[in-house]
C-alpha cells in the first residue's frame, strides 16, 4: 500500500494577489483624495486668516486716524476696500472688505462693519 504524499502548498493564488493589489490601490487613492482635501483646506485657512488680519489692520488704522477717509489698496493678491460714513458728530460707520481669488478662480470676500469714534466732527 502506497501512502499518498500530501504536498504543502504555501503561497497565494493569482486571484488572491490581484484582489490584494486592488484593495491596496483603492486605499492609496482614498489617501490621495484626503491629501488633496487637506491641501484645499490649508489654502482656504491661509486666505481666511490673511484677509481677517488685513481687515483688522485697516480698522485699527482708521480708528487712529484723525479724519478717516474711504479708499482702496492692494496687499499681495488681496484687494482691500473701505468706506467711511458719518453717522453722528464724532461717530463714523466703517465698512471694510477684502477680496481675493481662490484656487478654483472664484472670488472670495471677507468684510467687517464697525462704528468708530473720531476727533473730527
Amino acid at each position: 500500500m502506497k501512502k499518498a504524499k500530501v504536498r504543502s502548498e504555501s503561497g497565494m493564488t493569482l486571484l488572491e494577489v490581484v484582489i490584494a493589489m486592488l484593495i491596496l490601490s483603492m486605499s492609496l487613492l482614498m489617501l490621495l483624495n484626503m491629501a488633496m482635501v487637506a491641501l484645499d483646506a490649508n489654502e482656504w485657512s491661509r486666505n481666511a486668516t490673511m484677509s481677517t488680519q488685513l481687515v483688522q489692520e485697516k480698522l485699527e488704522q482708521l480708528r487712529t486716524a484723525s479724519t478717516p477717509l474711504p479708499g482702496q489698496d492692494t496687499v499681495a493678491e488681496y484687494v482691500r476696500t473701505w468706506t467711511v460714513d458719518s453717522v453722528a458728530s464724532h461717530l463714523r460707520h466703517v465698512n471694510i472688505t477684502v477680496t481675493w481669488v481662490d484656487m478654483q478662480n472664484q472670488i472670495q470676500m471677507d468684510s467687517l462693519s464697525s462704528l468708530i469714534k473720531t476727533d473730527a466732527s
